[in-house]
């Protein structure tokens, strides 16, 4: 669970990389900009690069005739005959998957201050992928992007994994193997590592397995924590010695 040198980026990595790229030199890469007022364009903009993309174009033809299970709130799930060994998700057709907002607040003591929403902009979703890769030897794959199921919806972005065996830890133990690797919990189903800041998010028992003593957070949202959650986690004590900038 080491953070990935750059020059040591698997091949995965790689892809989604050069995948976010090129999307750059068509959508705006930045923060600022409202994704959720301008799904309709957003859409109009990626169905045209669909259509001239030849990684799609072999996506959609892997996809004929492959039937889809809903996989929870984001993605549907598919495999393709030709790799038995991975799963294919594809995010639902109004959104990129989700994502994380922080509260500082928790009027009904759950101990949870991340809740989460659904998410128009594809750059997180394709950033969200390379972060976990750069921490795992579990590597996340981008396969293509499809039409929408309807016209003007968001068009499906397909990414794929190796499949994990069946069993959900509990939350202790997930706590115990992310220690190891300088997790530490800040929330419910989330934890961050103080160093680099990596925040990892929706990191509950349905979205983790524990492989050989190892956590493998295949669908947790990772994310680089924003300034307001590093100033929570400081100002509450969540975690009392913070790291020295040298």
């Amino acid at each position: 669970m080491q953070v990935a040198a750059l020059e040591d980026a698997s091949p995965e990595s790689r892809e989604l990389a050069k995948i976010i790229r090129q999307l750059g030199n068509i959508l705006p890469d930045d923060a600022s900009f409202n994704w959720q007022e301008s799904r309709r364009w957003c859409a109009k903009i990626l169905g045209e690069y669909v259509a001239k993309s030849k990684k799609s174009k072999k996506l959609i033809k892997q996809l004929e005739g492959v039937r889809y299970v809903v996989g929870g709130d984001e993605h549907f799930l598919a495999h393709v005959s030709s790799e038995p060994n991975r799963i294919y998700k594809l995010t639902h057709t109004d959104n990129f998957g989700c994502r994380s907002y922080f509260s500082r607040h928790d009027p009904d003591l759950t101990g949870r201050h991340f809740h989460g929403t659904g998410n128009a902009d594809p750059f997180f979703y394709l950033k969200r992928w390379l972060l976990l890769n750069s921490i795992s030897e579990f590597q996340t794959r981008f396969e293509g992007i499809v039409p929408p199921l309807q016209s003007a919806w968001l068009p499906m972005i397909c990414i794929s994994q190796p499949t994990l065996g069946p069993k959900n830890p509990t939350q202790g133990e997930i706590i115990n193997a992310m220690a190891n690797y300088d997790f530490i919990k800040i929330s419910q189903d989330a934890f961050l590592d103080p160093s680099s800041e990596l925040l990892l998010t929706d990191a509950a028992p349905r979205n983790v397995r524990i492989v050989g003593g190892i956590p493998v957070p295949f669908d947790a949202i990772a994310q680089v924590a924003s300034i307001e959650t590093m100033d929570w986690v400081w100002e509450s004590e969540i975690i009392r010695k913070k790291p020295q900038i040298v």
